[in-house]
């Protein structure tokens, strides 16, 4: 089996600071057009709402693509959000598309729990089986399968703290995160209905690039319908991982911002040796003039 590459997208963390510059300088025409979706310019907010975070991860991400100048993947993958990179990435839709998306799917999430009630926390110990058994209990569901050793659970705050004492009983330990909601839960479901007219104002067209998406860890034949089950279904990022894997890839490109992606991939690669390693970069931008093409085909 020849090697295989794949570009990984996060779909989580703050973008770090002067993301909003280097977008700015990288691709002007990113950076406006991201102002325009949200109403004015994320990158100073980022850390307020995730109204401000998501389409300032993604605009990033496109900015950031466009100026590595990377060959042609056999794979794009990304990690909720990223999935949206993934998408523009991949010829599904266009960067334009891509942030008004992002930003409709962040102020929906961002107004879908107004009281606060929900929340997300991480178990430390037991994988997926150890993470279930607490959800069934509690009335709380798996989140995110993002690595081994890193499977998130999300429901009622109070939900969280009854597991965090079940856990604590049994020796493990659940610890809260700090987020604004139950992403990836039930009750992500009154997004849904903004994130649709997004979706429905959407022009998808026929890809050059199979996308695998994080929420079947298969490859993606209905981004419409993805993107609304990406809110309420959990993030299956490590069968996404050995998915790619077990396609032939030997080789992941995390391209940012940060390196999330690569830190998830580094644990769900780890033991693999010889001919089954996997190298995972994360490569800096060149510091030459700024991208001039649209990067609607990298």
């Amino acid at each position: 089996m020849s090697t295989r590459t794949a570009v990984l997208f996060p779909g989580q963390g703050t973008p770090m600071d002067g993301t909003g510059e280097e977008v700015a300088r990288l691709r002007p025409d990113l950076h406006e057009a991201v102002v325009q979706a949200v109403g004015e310019d994320p990158f100073p907010r980022v850390a307020e709402s995730t109204r401000f975070t998501q389409p300032a991860i993604v605009c990033s991400s496109l900015a950031r693509l466009s100026a590595l100048g990377l060959e042609r993947p056999d794979f794009y993958l990304g990690h909720s959000l990223g999935e949206i990179v993934a998408l523009a990435a991949a010829g599904w839709i266009d960067e334009r598309e891509a942030l008004v998306l992002a930003a409709a799917r962040g102020a929906a999430m961002a107004d879908a729990d107004p009281q606060r009630l929900g929340s997300m926390a991480a178990v430390k110990k037991g994988g997926v089986e150890a993470a279930q058994e607490l959800a069934d209990q509690h009335g709380l569901v798996i989140a995110c399968d993002n690595a081994p050793g890193q499977v998130i659970i999300a429901g009622t705050i109070e939900g969280l703290d009854a597991a965090a004492e079940t856990a604590k009983a049994s020796g493990n330990r659940v610890r809260r995160l700090d987020v604004a909601g139950a992403f990836h839960s039930p009750l992500m479901e009154p997004a849904i209905g903004r994130l649709q007219e997004a979706i429905d104002a959407t022009t998808f067209r026929d890809p050059h690039t199979t996308v695998l998406s994080a929420v079947t860890a298969a490859p993606i034949d209905d981004p419409p319908r993805r993107l609304i089950d990406s809110l309420t279904h959990p993030v299956l990022f490590r069968p996404a991982l050995l998915a790619l894997h077990a396609a032939g890839v030997r080789r992941v490109i995390d391209a940012g911002p940060g390196d999330i992606a690569a830190g998830l991939a580094r644990r769900t690669f780890a033991d693999l040796e010889g001919e089954d390693a996997v190298q995972i970069d994360v490569p800096g931008i060149p510091v030459t003039e700024p991208a001039t093409q649209n990067g609607d085909d990298a």
